[in-house]
């Protein structure tokens, strides 16, 4: 709460009131005055000691590392898989403007697949 001042007049009584009013008001922080210029640097400070940075401890020895095993027996032989299909040929369908449209896929074992074609 802002303090405000009495004006006094000669012959007027002073008051507890008024005196607490006027300690109260004395006792509030003004406002902030402008901020004051930067002052000069200060001269630098000593340097310090460097500290001690204690004596290393010992290096540990290295463990044995053991023998190497003995290497194990091959495992058996994997049954043999299907045998895969090759490409036996491959006949392409044109249109009249001479544009591939599609075809057949002949395989090796004499099966067949059509050919989709697509134009983007």
């Amino acid at each position: 709460m802002a303090y405000t001042p009495h004006k006094w007049s000669d012959g007027e009584l002073i008051t507890a009131e008024r005196l607490n009013a006027l300690e109260n008001g004395a006792a509030e922080p003004g406002p902030a005055g402008p901020k004051g210029d930067k002052g000069d640097p200060g001269a630098a400070g000593a340097k310090g000691d460097k500290g001690d940075p204690g004596a290393a401890g010992p290096k540990g020895d290295k463990g044995d590392p053991g023998a190497t095993g003995p290497k194990g027996d091959p495992g058996a032989k994997g049954a043999t898989g299907p045998a895969g299909k090759g490409v036996k040929s491959l006949s392409l369908t044109t249109n009249g403007e001479g544009k591939v449209t599609g075809g057949t896929l002949t395989f090796s074992d004499d099966t067949t697949a059509p050919v989709t074609v697509t134009t983007s």
